[in-house]
């Protein structure tokens, strides 16, 4: 009798214990959760972009995108750089543009009117104050370290060193920050990640570089006051 239940105890311990493992496998697995990204604006209808890349540089998603570089073609239309009568803007998002990879024809990496981005990643550009966009991955993200971006720009924000066209001065700034995504959360649970400036688009948006040099800009670092994600993991 007392065989039977140690057998049977056996049994039970070794079906719980796989259970376990494999709920366990499936938290690390799953690795993502809810991302709140709260951007504080120092100024109204700046365009803007938001966006996630993983620890190897490999664009993941875009968060978030204004409208007009989104879905009314504002760096991908007819015209030169400069023209005045609607011209592409290509020096408005180039780092998210460029990173994001999709070459709609002629090396342009903007959306055209045409082939806009769907409603969910975009919106008016955000007035003065905070900014909150929520985000889920599309696909769960394994645990490890991810990265977030913010791209902000205004026209007509020209200075001293930066006065190229009739709208374009100073070049996009850029903030980065860190995610850390891990394994099954407890409950209540959330990390905060905090980005900085690193740096400045192109001037005339040719590619997706990041200068790092950023003595010349001025008003163009008080676009955003500061830019946090909020990260709460999946239980």
């Amino acid at each position: 009798m007392m065989r039977i239940k140690l057998t049977f105890l056996s049994i039970l311990f070794v079906i719980f214990g796989f259970a376990a493992f494999v709920s366990f496998q499936n938290a690390e697995a799953a690795g993502s959760g809810d991302f709140t990204f709260n951007i504080y604006m120092n100024e109204k209808k700046c365009q803007l972009a938001v966006w996630v890349e993983n620890d190897k540089g490999e664009f993941i998603d875009t968060v978030y995108i204004s409208r007009k570089t989104a879905q009314k073609g504002l760096g991908n239309r007819k015209g030169e750089l400069d023209d005045m009568m609607g011209g592409a803007r290509l020096s408005m998002l180039p780092v998210w543009a460029h990173r994001r990879g999709v070459d709609y024809g002629g090396g342009n990496y903007y959306p055209p009117k045409n082939k806009p981005l769907p409603d969910a990643v975009t919106s008016a550009s955000p007035d003065a104050g905070k900014f909150v966009r929520e985000w889920k991955p599309s696909e769960k993200l394994k645990p490890g370290k991810y990265y977030f971006y913010v791209e902000v720009n205004e026209s007509f924000d020209d200075n001293g060193h930066h006065d190229y066209s009739w709208y374009r001065g100073q070049p996009s700034v850029v903030w980065k920050g860190e995610i850390i995504v891990g394994k099954k959360a407890s409950a209540g649970s959330a990390a905060t990640g905090m980005a900085k400036i690193i740096g400045h688009g192109h001037i005339a948006g040719a590619d997706g570089s990041i200068n790092p040099d950023v003595s010349t800009l001025t008003t163009a670092l008080k676009l955003i006051d500061k830019a946090e994600v909020v990260y709460r993991p999946g239980k």
